[in-house]
């Protein structure tokens, strides 16, 4: 039989074993008593490990969901106070046109407030929302209209030389004065109008795509989220707008003002009615979103339910725990100083 010695040492020593284990049976118990988790879930959990990674992945998944649809929803909520301000132009602007017909009392007025209605309306249709351009299809990071004013601008200068094509001089030459109701009523109706048919329109005016932002709404859940500026409700309002700016006051006679003027309205009632569909478009893609995130919500609610089920962890436990281990060390400690500080002179002292 082995005797053990017996000396400070050795039991100083066996004090730093017990106090190693205990701080780190202490860290795991502070992460446990903070986070409300088990500390190691491979060696608490066992062979249900898989399914709280499974369950953890899942709810990660439809988390980033729920975030990627409220970013949805803001683009299409500044999509819609677009939407709306273009309609509350128009609407004014008909209002306006309508206050010409017969006479050409108020041309220039008529002429520049569609000027400026044809710059707000390029602002609204450019409007962005975290750096992409909320109109542009999927071209979003392309504006999609130009200034049509600026120099060079291949839209007004496709208007200008079709009407110039038709009559066979331009609107600043002094026969505009000659020129017939049934001729203008044509001219609007066929090379006119063509400048704003989507071919025209793609080529002279317009940057956006036809394709619409897809965006994926739940798990299994595709939505078009956004709007073209190639839509015809766009088209008509810059065609009013462009119609009343460039004739409205080049010196028609009365019943050929008339025709622009018919023409303006009727152009402009049509594109406050397509911009409208396009308001309900964008508005059932937002409930659609809103529905999609509300389900999202209740899964992730059952998913964190089952996480915690397999992974918390009793609180008030942990805490007690800590507060045990914290105790022990703290003697341990102090026995350790105690223990160092024995020796032999000290005693034969």
């Amino acid at each position: 039989m082995k005797t053990q010695s017996v000396s400070s040492y050795v039991l100083a020593n066996s004090t730093r074993n017990i106090l190693a284990r205990a701080q780190a049976d202490l860290v795991k118990a502070q992460t446990e008593a903070t986070t409300g988790f088990v500390y190691d879930k491979g060696l608490s959990l066992g062979s249900r490990t898989g399914q709280s990674v499974s369950l953890r992945k899942e709810h990660d998944r439809l988390t980033v969901l729920t975030d990627t649809n409220a970013t949805i929803s803001e683009r299409m909520t500044t999509s819609q106070d677009a939407l709306s301000n273009l309609i509350k132009g128009s609407q004014d602007f008909l209002a306006m046109v309508t206050a010409m017909k017969g006479g050409a009392a108020g041309g220039v007025v008529a002429v520049d407030k569609a000027k400026v209605l044809m710059q707000t309306a390029t602002d609204l249709v450019n409007t962005s929302f975290n750096g992409e351009y909320v109109f542009a299809g999927v071209n979003t990071d392309v504006k999609p209209l130009g200034d049509y004013d600026a120099a060079g601008n291949p839209a007004r200068a496709a208007v200008l030389q079709s009407f110039q094509d038709y009559f066979g001089f331009p609107t600043t030459d002094p026969q505009v004065a000659s020129i017939s109701a049934a001729d203008m009523k044509n001219y609007l109706d066929t090379s006119f109008s063509l400048e704003f048919d989507a071919t025209s329109w793609s080529a002279n005016w317009s940057s956006a795509s036809d394709t619409l932002v897809k965006s994926r709404i739940a798990p299994s859940e595709l939505a078009e989220t956004s709007a073209s500026a190639n839509g015809a409700g766009f088209r008509n309002i810059a065609m009013s707008y462009t119609m009343i700016a460039e004739l409205g006051d080049i010196g028609l006679g009365e019943s050929a003002l008339d025709e622009v003027v018919s023409k303006a309205m009727q152009t402009t009632t049509g594109a406050i009615s397509a911009l409208a569909d396009t308001q309900s478009f964008l508005g059932n893609a937002q409930a659609r979103t809103k529905d999609a995130t509300d389900r999202l919500t209740v899964q992730i609610k059952v998913l964190n339910s089952s996480v915690l089920d397999l992974e918390a962890v009793d609180p008030y436990e942990a805490a007690t725990r800590v507060n045990a281990l914290t105790t022990q060390i703290e003697a341990s400690y102090a026995l350790t100083v105690k223990l160092q500080s024995l020796s032999l002179l000290n005693y034969l002292k």
